[in-house]
């Protein structure tokens, strides 16, 4: 979001007398303001922690244009680079092929509805021509990703030209948080949607620099009745621009020239309205608005071309803003009425918001003009009133045969039947439910960025969200149906990927932005399932698919089970009690955990400036989505000396744990397996740049010792090797970087794989411009080479995983979903198996006890294993464990408590371990 602030609007209305000569004036004034919700997308929470783990640590900023900058640092080395490769890698898409991710852009052709054309806001450009059942990418992987807006010229013999816009102000996590996601300018078509060049006079020839107002494009509308000219109108920041050769050359009609500039004009220190609009109504009346805000560090900077305008000819506007001189105001959006091409609808960002219903009327140069204020749709509860997100989800569209059928949306999708001039006649038909918590409405999805409507059956309705593209067939029912078309559609932000532990199986899971947390259970392109909701976080399987792991934000992690049919069996809140999952608690934003290969039921867990472990999840009791105390406990004890645990990761002999935290420090936990007594040590390096993210630890599957440590942070070095256990690191971070020092134009690195091939080793980086490989590390001099340019291209990757069994890798990118890729030359690396040690009770320590006691046992192959304390007598006071169970040791916790939480009287007691048949009893000796 840069330096845009988050206001609230308060509203009020001066008069309200309204005639065709005078209109009513409104005062719009701004306040600090703060409108997230608990319990679903959190778009701040979810922006501050893109910052934490992209900032410069030495600024604390983002550096400027960066995501161009990084763009054009990448073309240089493909092209450099592009001869070294001896092999490349086999990428296959793996879906979701049902999940969409933000669409802000969607248009029909006008010769067949059937033929769509719809934009992922870190996503590019798709089309389908089967009406959604199939959807094929059209865009270049390796250009800009963004789309904003998408507009066909619908003049007869023009159809095929297609414009599109770039750069996203407000809301995508892939621009790094702070920095706005800048576009690169204006893409056009000229054979309907199937290829897409960049407009030579929208693109910035410094892209490190916000010098260029089409850096930021909102909307481009084709004047339709111009048979003449190619006449186009671009709304950009600060202003409305105006072509009339297709696009090669522009001329600002509303708002100042701010392309071509010098260099030394930085846009965001200019008094320059941030959000613009333009639309054209049916009979070729313009109208267009600029916000007052500007992303000026300066509170006082107002935007002195801010208002709401109407043009006969898109040149010479006249301002017809109903607010006073200081009124204050962000985005607003207009819709104009097809049917009735005197009457628009104008929705400005507020809290309330405010609506209102426009009328205009050209009497030669006269203009009459009509302000009626409206009633905006608020239903009260968490989520049921209108909510825009601080201008991130606005739209209003008019049907286009009434003109007081009329549809609005913000977070949720709302429709009147009155023009919104009443609650009594609005009625919420998308977004969240109506019925209650953070459920969504009956495949819907929230966040509104645009609504269409069929040319054959206006009441049938396309709707573009932050999940993807559905379709209604009746949005003027009483009860309003969807249906998804994300058959293909593949624009899904993930954030993270998991797949299964087992050699040969397809099944993935991964958490994405705005779209919860999916899995997948079978091979190539395919549907996935839903599991949660929320933004996703991290997530497991582990051995045979037994347990499932899958968190939202903030730490907030699920233990689940699955039938054969893959229907839920059973849940489990897990994460440890007191981390609270609220802004400010201790929980990352995407928390880290990990589960230990060999026994997935130990789980590791980032909570703030510790790390927590619990020796076996599965005792935690289902049905409860309370977090749980119940074995955890803290294997950091200082309160003060390591910063928020940002990365960890687990050997495969569960040995060595390595964990780093997001200023930089690196440790070690050498005796890991053994669940008591952890021994820490700091690893922080020298070279290690000072106060960058660790943002991953990749231990090599065949050596502890052998490490990548990986710093996401900008303008710092980001890969460093260790061949001794973190004794010592030399900087591999090679031609990833610009500069010997990290400084300049290098991506952010993200994550990072070790694999180990028959011939040595094969290293896999993810970063915000894609994948790297290289097969040498030789310090500073060490050369990546792009992989998967073709498919992959540009695409944000924030984590892969790697399963060395069978040599399989998975790749989740921000914007156009998972990827899978087998490699050729991997060596296998097994497990190390542990001997037949039976089924037997190893030890009850301590014992007696007084809070807690650990009892440890071991089972020869992973099964069911029910565990329950019993009096001397033999009557049941508690079932401790009931739960799949891993070869070897295990071990669970009792605190002297009965099956109610009550706390026992002193004596002794009998625990009994029942597995495949068989049972060993034990004595506990409570004592306090």
């Amino acid at each position: 979001m840069s330096r845009l602030r988050h206001f609230k609007f308060v509203l009020v209305l001066l008069f309200a007398g309204i005639s065709q000569q005078d209109t009513p004036v409104y005062f719009i004034h701004i306040e600090e303001d703060s409108s997230e919700i608990v319990g679903r997308e959190d778009l701040m929470g979810r922006l501050e922690y893109e910052r934490l783990i992209y900032a410069d640590p030495k600024t604390g900023q983002i550096p400027t244009g960066i995501r161009n900058a990084e763009l054009a640092f990448s073309s240089n080395l493909l092209r450099n680079t592009k001869n070294l490769r001896t092999t490349s890698l086999d990428v296959q898409a793996a879906g979701p092929f049902n999940v969409g991710g933000r669409t802000r852009a969607v248009a029909f052709d006008v010769r067949d509805e059937d033929t769509i054309l719809a934009g992922g806001v870190s996503g590019g450009v798709w089309k389908t021509t089967d009406g959604g059942q199939t959807w094929i990418r059209k865009s270049d992987p390796l250009n800009r990703n963004s789309v904003t807006c998408i507009v066909q010229d619908t003049r007869a013999g023009m159809e095929d030209v297609w414009y599109h816009g770039t750069g996203e102000i407000v809301g995508n996590s892939a621009n790094i948080g702070g920095d706005t996601f800048r576009g690169t300018g204006i893409y056009k078509s000229v054979d309907n949607g199937e290829n897409w060049f960049l407009l030579a006079s929208t693109s910035n020839s410094q892209p490190n620099r916000f010098s260029n107002q089409f850096q930021f494009v909102y909307r481009i509308i084709v004047n339709k009745l111009n048979q003449n000219e190619d006449e186009v109108f671009a709304a950009t920041f600060g202003g409305i621009l105006r072509s009339l050769d297709g696009g090669q050359s522009w001329e600002p009609t509303l708002g100042p020239k701010q392309f071509d500039l010098p260099d030394s004009v930085n846009l965001g220190e200019e008094p320059s309205a941030v959000f613009s609009e333009i639309t054209q109504a049916s009979n070729g009346i313009y109208y267009a608005a600029l916000s007052t805000t500007t992303l000026s560090s300066s509170k006082l900077d107002i935007s002195p071309d801010a208002g709401i305008y109407v043009s006969q000819d898109g040149l010479t506007w006249e301002d017809i803003t109903p607010f006073t001189d200081d009124s204050e105001f962000r985005r607003i959006v207009i819709g104009n009425s097809e049917s009735n091409p005197n009457v628009s609808y104008v929705l400005v960002d507020s809290s309330p918001i405010f609506l209102l219903r426009l009328f205009v009327r050209f009497e030669g140069n006269r203009i009459v003009r009509n302000w009626d204020l409206r009633e905006t749709p608020n239903f009260g509860g968490d989520l049921g009133n209108f909510d825009t997100q601080g201008s991130y989800n606005m739209m209003i569209r008019v049907h286009p045969e009434d003109p007081d059928i009329v549809f609005a949306g913000g977070t949720n999708l709302y429709r009147s039947t009155d023009g919104f001039e009443s609650m009594d006649n609005s009625k919420w038909i998308g977004g969240y439910t109506p019925e209650g918590g953070a459920s969504v409405y009956p495949n819907h999805h929230p966040d509104q960025h645009d609504l269409l409507f069929y040319p054959s059956n206006p009441d049938r309705l396309l709707s573009a969200s932050d999940g993807g593209v559905r379709v209604s067939d009746d949005g003027t029912a009483d009860s309003v149906m969807w249906e998804s078309l994300n058959n293909g559609f593949i624009t899904s932000q993930f954030f993270t990927i998991a797949q299964s532990k087992v050699s040969g199986d397809p099944a993935l899971i991964g958490g994405m932005q705005d779209n919860g947390t999916d899995l997948s259970t079978t091979t190539g392109l395919s549907d996935w399932q839903a599991v949660i909701g929320g933004d996703g976080g991290y997530a497991a399987t582990t051995l045979n698919n037994e347990l499932w792991f899958a968190s939202f934000q903030r730490g907030q992690t699920l233990r689940l089970t699955y039938d054969e049919e893959f229907s839920r069996t059973s849940f489990a809140r897990v994460d440890p009690a007191g981390l609270v999952a609220e802004a400010g608690s201790a929980y990352l934003f995407v928390n880290p955990f990990i589960l230990d290969v060999s026994n997935p039921n130990r789980m590791f867990i980032a909570g703030g400036n510790h790390l927590y472990f619990n020796a076996n999840i599965s005792q935690i009791p289902g049905g409860s989505q309370v977090p749980s105390t119940l074995g955890w406990e803290r294997v950091t004890a200082s309160e003060d000396s390591i910063s928020v645990v940002s990365a960890v990761d687990i050997s495969r002999d569960s040995e060595v744990v390595y964990f780093g935290s997001a200023t930089g420090q690196l440790f070690r936990l050498s005796n890991a397996s053994s669940g008591a007594d952890f021994d820490v040590q700091e690893l922080s390096d020298p070279l290690f740049p000072l106060g960058a993210y660790i943002s991953c630890i990749a231990i090599d599957p065949e050596d502890n010792e052998h490490i990548l440590v990986i710093f996401s942070s900008y303008n710092v070095r980001s890969i460093f090797e260790s061949i001794d256990g973190g004794e010592s690191f030399v900087d591999i971070s090679g031609n990833l970087e610009e500069n010997e020092d990290g400084s300049g134009n290098g991506p952010s690195i993200r994550w990072a794989e070790i694999v180990p091939t028959n011939t040595d080793k094969l290293y896999l980086v993810g970063s915000s411009i894609g994948l790297s490989s290289t097969t040498l590390t030789n310090g500073s001099s060490t050369v990546w080479v792009k992989e998967s340019e073709e498919l992959i291209g540009n695409a944000v990757i924030p984590m892969m995983d790697y399963r060395p069994e069978d040599g399989r890798l998975a790749i989740a990118t921000h914007g156009n979903g998972v990827f899978t890729t087998t490699i050729e030359d991997f060596r296998s690396v097994g497990l190390e198996e542990e001997g037949d040690s039976g089924f037997g009770i190893s030890f009850a320590s301590p014992n007696p006890f007084n809070e807690i006691t650990k009892i440890q046992y071991t089972i020869p192959e992973a099964g069911t294993v029910r565990i329950d304390l019993l009096t001397l007598s033999g009557e049941l006071v508690n079932n401790l464990l009931w739960a799949p169970q891993f070869a070897g040791s295990n071990e669970i916790v009792w605190d002297g408590t009965n099956a109610s939480g009550v706390s026992l009287v002193n004596g002794v007691y009998l625990y009994r371990i029942q597995y495949a048949g068989q049972s060993r009893t034990g004595k506990l000796i409570l004592r306090r």
